[in-house]
């Protein structure tokens, strides 16, 4: 079965010929496509993607990736009514996968199997020395923490990128709350005891007019990059903690989303 595709928009930097051809092409892969769309979006974009077939859209207010994320997700839980896994990407990531990888995405999503898991799904080594060094060096710390904690050696957990089955997904969608899901959402898989593997792949290289943050190719781009860094240490943290406790996760409501409420 043709997993499910989550993504969150936040005007992405791309054409409208370019986004054609990505709609083009997910539509191929993806038995379905699921998007939020911050309200600042060109409205061009918004009503390319909202007349897309296979694409359902949803426009939110933009208050920051975590909120985007937790909508999408409680978007698609609500909406599909079969047991086909769901595989989350950032949608500029989306994008350059097209353009730059589409055979390797597509052989991925095509042998996906996330069964009742969770796969954090990072970039090879050769994707990673595309993004610049105030990425890479800031990531590792957060990789390495987090290599502890999950116990996965080399795991590449801030990539944007995720798989997990609809199970999965609603132990996620009760429970998350922080700012930062990459560490977040599979901590709380792994307090419900849900299966976490990692995969890293070749289709999410750094493209610096897609993908491009502020500051990226200078030093001042150290210090945005540092506190995303510190916020999902933070999260690790959080997260470890709570596993030593003995508070239960909020229980997942039976039923829920299938009965339409």
């Amino acid at each position: 079965m043709q997993p499910v595709l989550l993504a969150t928009v936040h005007h992405p930097n791309v054409s409208l010929p370019q986004l054609q051809q990505v709609v083009a092409s997910v539509s191929k892969i993806f038995s379905s496509i699921y998007v939020t769309i911050s309200s600042v979006t060109t409205t061009d974009i918004t009503h390319l993607l909202d007349k897309a077939p296979k694409f359902h859209c949803r426009i939110i207010e933009p208050h920051g990736a975590a909120d985007a994320r937790r909508k999408v997700l409680e978007f698609g839980l609500r909406d599909v009514q079969y047991a086909a896994p769901f595989f989350y990407c950032d949608f500029d990531k989306v994008v350059v996968a097209v353009e730059r990888a589409e055979s390797a995405l597509e052989t991925f999503v095509n042998h996906l199997q996330v069964v009742d898991g969770y796969q954090i799904v990072g970039r090879d080594s050769v994707v990673m020395r595309s993004y610049p060094a105030t990425w890479r060096e800031t990531e590792a710390i957060t990789n390495k923490a987090a290599s502890a904690v999950f116990g996965l050696s080399d795991l590449d957990i801030t990539a944007g990128c995720c798989a997990f089955s609809q199970e999965a997904a609603r132990y996620i969608l009760a429970n998350s709350e922080g700012l930062l899901t990459d560490t977040e959402w599979p901590t709380i898989c792994k307090a419900a005891k849900v299966p976490i593997a990692a995969i890293k792949v070749s289709f999410l290289p750094y493209d610096p007019v897609v993908n491009a943050g502020r500051d990226d190719e200078n030093w001042r781009g150290y210090a945005s990059r540092l506190r995303l860094a510190y916020q999902a240490l933070r999260s690790l943290e959080q997260g470890a903690d709570s596993l030593n406790r003995t508070d239960p996760l909020k229980q997942v409501r039976v039923g829920w989303p299938y009965n339409g409420h």
